[in-house]
């Protein structure tokens, strides 16, 4: 099997063979594309308009849950997201399109829903928040009205969007801050009827002081009776020893002359019969003073003892009563603070929510008193007249013309003289 090969020198001369080819080819290509760019299309004009959003995101984030009914409030009242494919959407809505048609007066020169928003173009420049929309048309002068027509109407659009929103929270907060009313003033009515109630808080608090200073007094005295106990059984344990020491009576060495009677004669030294007055000394027994005035401080301090362990006792028993009464009202004092702290918390939650609500619906007035959507995207740039058009681009479109005009041309060259070679190889087999 033979292969044909095919040197550069070959191609060359071909090329230079069938230049006349090539050229004319290439002459009648740019010819062509001269007459199309100059005198066939219609130069386009692109009017520029700047916006800047002060709100948007690359993407949705997520919402952050926070605790609390304020972060509810928070979530309910949010602004929708908007971000940049959010504006790419919305920018060419048909409620938009057909509000510029109608008030261009875009109908009567034949442009339509579909024509228009194929005239519009948005681009983003990046790690910026500023958004460019761009408006192809023929007349210069109508791409600039369409570019700031479409951007200030995309304004009171995307405004409607955010005070509907803002309408929707508000009548939301209103009715439920009624709602949030209500219960406060039940929780307080609640409230104020505990506090009518008799035996209240405040008034258990002062009985159980009254209950405790008595207390202490009694078990004060108590103590000081206890100390009286010992010191009663102290001195009483005293007497009764020094009445073990100490007798009845006592007998006394007495001379009987000086008596003046007859005196009864016991153990008689010299004992006589006869009357009258004796020189005798004798031995008699009179009562002890001493003896009979421990026993009456003996029954004194045992009188004075039971008196005292009567009076323990009964203080013991006002002890026990007074404990008793002090437990009843401690158990009803702290089922009353009970009801008091779920009554109180109530009127805790309703109050914070009320609050909460009433601060949310200020902050929502406030909102929609204002021009929402000014702050959050205002036109920067407004769209001129352009100066020169974007299209056609002369020069380009005769590079792009010339070039294809020598690559046909070197095609066709090639395919003639491959024709001639088939041709001549036919004939000479």
């Amino acid at each position: 099997m033979q292969y044909d090969e095919i040197s550069l020198r070959e191609l060359i001369e071909i090329i230079l063979k069938q230049k006349n080819i090539i050229i004319g080819i290439t002459i009648v290509s740019l010819l062509i594309s001269f007459v199309v760019s100059f005198f066939v299309l219609d130069p386009v004009y692109e009017a520029k308009a700047v916006l800047m959003a002060s709100q948007v995101t690359d993407k949705i984030r997520p919402i952050q849950k926070i605790e609390g009914i304020e972060g509810i409030l928070d979530t309910i009242s949010k602004y929708p997201q908007l971000t940049i494919e959010t504006y790419k959407q919305q920018i060419k809505n048909p409620v938009i399109l057909d509000e510029i048609i109608k008030e261009l007066n875009l109908d009567k020169k034949g442009i339509t829903r579909d024509s228009l928003a194929n005239m519009i173009r948005l681009e983003t420049i990046k790690d910026t928040n500023l958004i460019t929309i761009k408006v192809q048309n023929t007349d210069k002068e109508l791409a600039t009205k369409i570019a700031n027509t479409l951007s200030k109407k995309f304004i009171a659009f995307i405004s409607e969007i955010v005070k509907e929103q803002a309408n929707k929270s508000s009548n939301f907060i209103s009715k439920q801050l009624e709602v949030e009313k209500a219960k406060l003033d039940k929780a307080l009515l609640e409230y104020k009827n505990f506090l009518s109630q008799p035996r209240g808080v405040k008034e258990l608090e002062k009985e159980i002081d009254s209950k405790l200073t008595l207390l202490t007094d009694y078990k004060t005295t108590l103590t000081t009776e206890n100390v009286n106990e010992l010191q009663l059984r102290a001195k009483l344990k005293q007497a009764q020893e020094e009445l073990k020491n100490t007798e009845e009576k006592i007998k006394l060495n007495k001379s009987l002359s000086d008596e003046p009677y007859m005196a009864q004669v016991v153990n008689e030294k010299t004992q006589s019969t006869s009357t009258g007055l004796f020189n005798v000394t004798v031995t008699v027994e009179e009562k002890n003073d001493n003896y009979y005035s421990l026993k009456s401080q003996i029954s004194k301090l045992k009188i004075s003892l039971a008196e005292s362990l009567a009076k323990q006792e009964k203080l013991k028993s006002e002890i026990e009563k007074v404990q008793k009464e002090l437990e009843t009202l401690q158990g009803e004092l702290a089922e009353k603070k009970h009801k008091e702290n779920l009554i109180l918390r109530k009127v805790n939650i309703a109050q914070s929510t009320y609050d909460a609500f009433t601060k949310k619906l200020e902050e929502a007035r406030i909102a929609q008193s204002s021009t929402i959507a000014d702050s959050s995207i205002i036109i920067v740039s407004p769209a001129v007249d352009p100066i020169k058009p974007i299209s056609p681009k002369k020069a380009l479109n005769l590079a792009i013309a010339g070039v294809l005009g020598i690559m046909l041309g070197i095609f066709i060259a090639f395919f003639r003289e491959y024709w001639k070679n088939s041709a001549v190889e036919k004939v000479s087999s």
